[in-house]
């Protein structure tokens, strides 16, 4: 951010300081064990946590002064260092991150779904490197205190912020999108992912439209035509400016078609009635959809659509464990998509699996459980089980609390060999059997179920590097 004041910060939140005034800062952190030199630590407190208890460690640890809601915690520090009183330390983080965006420049995209919000995020950022600088989110920071923490680290000299917000419970994507106040917002898709806190897929919707609803009069929102839930809730919410992304003829930006080979795909584009070709160094058919999404957020912010394109191929890499690929000593090749997991995003790296591997190889999976599905987790984990058989999987192993319901599916659909474990560690073994030359498998489940752990079982030997869009 821009330099601040410690009396200027306290003014933008509601606050007092009541040491050190006029000490300056340009950053901001809440982790003692990632601190910001010079920067300013914020006191969050939660339920079960008060980083008050640890003001001390953070201007050991380099921090130029503190954000409290408890005064007396910060009475013992030294005299130099800054001390701004305020009544809730996360309110007031989020209303200077409020003030930074309110005075930066940058045009904003807002992206968020159910699957797909952070690699079109990646997308987007790439796409937009040659046409000035850009932030983007880094790794999940997409949330309540991650949004805040994403915008302070702006210099404010960027030309594009692109931002993902995330949720888990309605209202939060509108809290967030008030705070980012995009030019531009996209929902990727609403799908069955975290219906353990929404009765349904349409209740999920309702949650991304949020979105929508909050976008200002002049912004534009990008919906996606070929996912009807969230389609009809844009022209409902944001009728326009809109621009629609998809396979369906109508859409503004249209995927006509798309080769994918071992190094990503080749994505035909039509972008408002011009043909655009985009080379995406990512595996999976659905890469191609994605690319069509980020075109659409760039075009809407004005970047020309052949110059997005060209970008995106030079500087688009996914994030580490998101279908890359690794050669195994054994001669195994292991497609690595443990990142995280729900039922569209699993069906569509199996679907990649069957896609990237020469024909005839023998294709294994190891699949975690899907995480937060709500009363249809069962159901849903059988049918991602039955459709590995579909793409052609002959051996399966599923781990975590569902690996029984992925192992039914599984053989209800026909798969010969099929093993559970409690955990990743326990398929070890397993996994170092199944290795051998030519064959395939693909490592897909949760975040919690840790499935990169399995990496080292098969003693990877090379892996597709995955590099940062910066600038």
């Amino acid at each position: 951010m821009k330099s601040m004041t410690a009396e200027q910060i306290a003014h933008a939140v509601g606050g007092r300081a009541v040491a050190a005034p006029e000490r300056a800062f340009t950053g901001v952190f809440t982790d003692t064990r990632k601190p910001v030199a010079g920067g300013l630590f914020v006191a969050l407190v939660g339920e079960r946590f008060d980083a008050h208890a640890f003001l001390a460690d953070a201007v050991a640890a380099g921090a130029g002064g503190v954000l409290v809601s408890d005064a007396a915690a910060a009475t013992s520090l030294p005299a130099d260092v800054a001390v701004v009183v305020t009544g809730d330390t996360l309110a007031a983080l989020q209303a200077l991150a409020a003030a930074v965006r309110a005075a930066h420049p940058a045009k904003i995209a807002a992206i968020t779904g159910s699957a797909g919000k952070t690699t079109v995020k990646d997308m987007v950022a790439a796409a937009l490197r040659e046409s000035g600088a850009v932030t983007r989110t880094p790794g999940n920071w997409n949330n309540h205190i991650g949004l805040p923490l994403t915008l302070l680290s702006t210099t404010g000299d960027e030309d594009f912020l692109v931002l993902e917000l995330g949720m888990s419970a309605p209202g939060e994507i509108a809290a967030l999108t008030a705070l980012a106040r995009p030019h531009v917002g996209l929902v990727t898709l609403a799908a069955a992912a975290h219906l353990e806190f929404f009765a349904s897929v349409d209740g999920i919707a309702d949650a991304k439209a949020e979105l929508y609803a909050a976008l200002a009069p002049d912004a534009v929102a990008v919906a996606n035509a070929d996912d009807a839930r969230m389609f009809a809730r844009a022209t409902a919410l944001h009728p326009r400016p809109l621009v629609t992304f998809g396979t369906l003829a109508a859409a503004d930006v249209r995927v006509a078609g798309a080769t994918v080979t071992p190094d990503g795909v080749r994505a035909e584009l039509v972008v408002h009635g011009g043909p655009v070709r985009v080379d995406v160094p990512a595996l999976g058919a659905h890469n191609a959809l994605n690319a069509a999404a980020a075109l659409a957020v760039t075009t809407a912010l004005g970047v020309d659509p052949e110059a997005a394109a060209a970008s995106l191929a030079r500087h688009f890499a996914p994030s580490p464990h998101r279908l890359a690929l690794v050669a195994a000593e054994s001669g195994l090749t292991v497609l690595d998509d443990c990142y995280n997991a729900n039922p569209a995003s699993t069906r569509a790296a199996l679907d990649t699996l069957s896609a990237v591997a020469p024909r005839g190889a023998v294709l294994g999976a190891v699949l975690g459980t899907m995480r937060e599905l709500g009363p249809d987790a069962a159901e849903l984990h059988q049918r991602v089980g039955a459709h590995a058989a579909v793409v052609g999987v002959t051996w399966l192993a599923a781990t975590g609390e569902h690996a029984a319901d992925l192992a039914e599916g599984a053989r209800r659909a026909g798969i010969p060999t099929i093993l559970t474990a409690d955990d990743a560690a326990g398929l070890a073994a397993a996994v170092r059997d199944f290795a051998a030359d030519g064959r395939w498998l693909l490592l897909k489940g949760s975040r919690g179920e840790r499935l990169e752990r399995l990496l080292d079982a098969v003693s990877p030997a090379t892996s597709t590097p995955s590099a940062e869009v910066k600038g």
